[in-house]
């Protein structure tokens, strides 16, 4: 039989390798928590071997940040050379805004939540996305969202020191590209890639920037979104029917704020 001390060392061995699966155990939901669903990035990550085509293969099975309030699933990384963001979309409703309003991302690069260099993207082209949708297209897709990805022709920038402020194509000589599908999921998926040069930053830079990543619309009094969606008619990046008469002026969807340096590999 056992002596007694040996019984209690047993039971304290027992005690301790519970303690710590328990530890562990904590230690996993409380990471898991800090970067799951409405857990928004602090701090920049190293991206590596990204390849650009809105299947978001690079990213893991899953994007680790959200802003709750938008349904928007978002990750930034950088290299030495680019800032890469991906967006997933999973209600169709905010989908439909993505695709009639876009996506932004804005970098301050005096760490500033204010504005600066901005891509929006995409814009689907209306003249092309009333002609896919037309009665008369015997191609017809189904799916609104199908022929609003379609209708894509550019990405539109603002506020870079070397380029005009305007639509750039697809394939633009700026280095500045993205790609957007939707997934076996249904969800939406967009990645955007932009290279640190044309954010006058390099990869040597250690100082906190400010970048804001959003689904572009516009917030009415009372915190309503309005619904400015495609419905029979797709209105097109920038399209704002005036505010009814009597009514406090609408104001822009925030986003969400990462103020951060980048990454080091």
């Amino acid at each position: 039989m056992p002596s007694k001390t040996n019984i209690i060392i047993n039971i304290m061995n027992w005690t301790g390798r519970v303690s710590l699966l328990l530890l562990l155990a904590c230690w996993v939901s409380v990471g898991y928590a800090q970067r799951g669903k409405g857990h928004h990035q602090e701090v920049l990550d190293w991206g590596a071997d990204i390849v650009i085509n809105g299947k978001l293969d690079d990213w893991g099975d899953t994007l680790w940040y959200e802003n709750a309030s938008q349904g928007l699933q978002y990750h930034l990384k950088n290299n030495d050379q680019n800032l890469f963001v991906a967006f997933r979309v999973r209600d169709r409703e905010q989908q439909i805004q993505a695709l009639s309003q876009g996506f932004s991302v804005t970098v301050n690069p005096q760490g500033r939540k204010r504005d600066g260099p901005t891509v929006v993207y995409p814009i689907a082209d209306r003249i092309a996305f009333r002609s896919i949708m037309s009665a008369d297209n015997d191609d017809r897709p189904d799916d609104m969202r199908e022929g609003a990805l379609q209708a894509i022709r550019s990405i539109y920038v603002l506020r870079f020191d070397d380029i005009l402020d305007g639509q750039l194509s697809l394939d633009n000589n700026y280095g500045i590209q993205a790609q957007t599908l939707i997934d076996s999921t249904d969800a939406l998926c967009v990645e955007i890639v932009i290279p640190l040069s044309r954010l006058g930053l390099s990869s040597q830079n250690d100082q906190k920037l400010a970048f804001n990543v959003k689904i572009n619309g516009l917030i009415m009094p009372g915190n309503r979104v309005e619904d400015y969606r495609m419905r029979s008619r797709y209105p097109g990046y920038g399209y704002y029917p005036a505010a009814p008469q009597g009514r406090s002026k609408p104001r822009a969807e925030p986003g969400v704020w990462i103020v951060s340096p980048l990454a080091k590999e």
